[in-house]
């Protein structure tokens, strides 16, 4: 029979998996609606990188701010402008310490965006589809962001599909606001790449 410690113990790391979760879906509102200074609120001040895409690396906080608020918030939504990215099939690992976490989660979308770069050229609309690995931290009670990886498997138009064009509208770095490496984890379809598993297997162990 489990100790008292023990269910109090269980029940954080339920509430720790619900408010990660709800980080989660928050972020993907967020990102919709281009409130970007909204999104950088939801990293830690220790955040270590955000990586999307063919984008590149952008480090620590001062790198997240870059991403979001100058990069990809340089001008404001257009007209016919539309993100639905939804943050599916979740899963969450509490580690032992129960400060830290990761999550791995399909991002799948539709949008109408434009086509040639982030900021201009025909709207086109597209499906998107990829795969989060991020990280967790816990600070003065809160689930924060300390990692994002979004790793991109296809973005095509909704006329072509996957098989006739996997890429559209990826240019890699932005030469005005630069990355601080290089991406590391981009391998759009048809590359076979399997972005790691945080988690091991729940049966085997390995």
């Amino acid at each position: 029979m489990a100790t008292l410690q023990e269910l109090q113990g269980r029940i954080e790391r339920l509430e720790d998996v619900k408010a990660i979760e709800k980080l989660q879906r928050i972020y993907g509102y967020y990102r919709d609606y281009a409130d970007w200074d909204k999104i950088v609120d939801l990293f830690s001040d220790s955040a270590e990188s955000v990586e999307v895409a063919d984008l590149g690396v952008y480090k620590g906080k001062t790198g997240v701010k870059k991403f979001y608020q100058k990069l990809l918030g340089a001008e404001p939504p257009k007209p016919g402008m539309l993100s639905l990215k939804m943050q599916l099939q979740g899963v969450i690992t509490v580690n032992p310490d129960g400060k830290t976490a990761n999550g791995r989660w399909y991002g799948w979308g539709m949008e109408a965006l434009p086509a040639l770069s982030l900021h201009y050229g025909e709207l086109r609309q597209t499906w998107t589809f990829g795969i989060y690995e991020n990280e967790y931290v816990k600070e003065n009670g809160k689930w924060l962001i300390k990692k994002l990886l979004f790793s991109l498997t296809f973005r095509t138009p909704y006329e072509d599909g996957w098989l006739k064009t996997p890429v559209i509208g990826q240019n890699g770095p932005s030469k005005e606001v630069p990355p601080d490496a290089p991406p590391a984890n981009y391998h759009p379809y048809p590359s076979r790449f399997r972005l790691p598993y945080h988690y091991k297997h729940p049966i085997t162990g390995k």
